[in-house]
């Protein structure tokens, strides 16, 4: 995945805000739930009958098996999402289905500009939001979406910044 060097050391593991997983699996809910409730009216009105509650329950194993798997896939998707950031550099894993990972580094010193967007009221509430990194590189933004106490985490960079510029560089003379 990355490896760190050996006088690296990780400062902060940021994944994305716990409601960001509920909801995206909100409508896997309503898609779990729904067909017991319309199972339940129609055997009210009298529309069920016979060996139709035996079909019910093997299509709705069907379902609940399917729903299990999507819920699966929005875990690990969270999950392995993550923002490392170490005394050195910020490294954003992004995990794009399951065979599929992209891996950004930055270094410290090569950020020139973050920025914070929260907005709507439950995201200013549980205090999450965008966290965007400008760098003078090729790539020149990093957005990481959803993360938690996003000011928290920008006062942590710009620390980690000001200590690695201001930190006396070893210079090796020749013999």
């Amino acid at each position: 995945m990355f490896d760190l060097s050996s006088d690296e050391k990780i400062v902060l593991k940021v994944h994305r805000h716990k409601l960001v997983l509920v909801f995206k699996s909100f409508f896997l809910i309503l898609f779990v739930l729904l067909p017991p409730v319309l199972f339940w009216f129609g055997g009210q009105a009298g529309v069920i009958k016979g060996n139709q509650p035996a079909l019910f329950l093997s299509v709705y194993s069907a379902v609940l098996l399917i729903g299990w798997m999507i819920f699966f896939i929005i875990w690990t998707d969270y999950y392995l999402d993550v923002l490392i950031v170490t005394d050195k550099r910020i490294i954003d894993i992004e995990q794009r289905g399951f065979f599929k990972r992209e891996v950004s580094t930055v270094r410290l010193e090569s950020i020139e500009d973050i920025t914070i967007n929260v907005s709507g009221v439950v995201a200013t509430f549980l205090d999450y939001g965008t966290l965007k990194l400008q760098t003078a590189a090729e790539n020149r933004e990093f957005i990481i979406y959803d993360v938690p106490h996003p000011n928290q985490i920008k006062s942590t960079i710009y620390e980690l910044q000001n200590k690695q510029i201001q930190a006396p560089k070893s210079v090796k003379l020749a013999p």
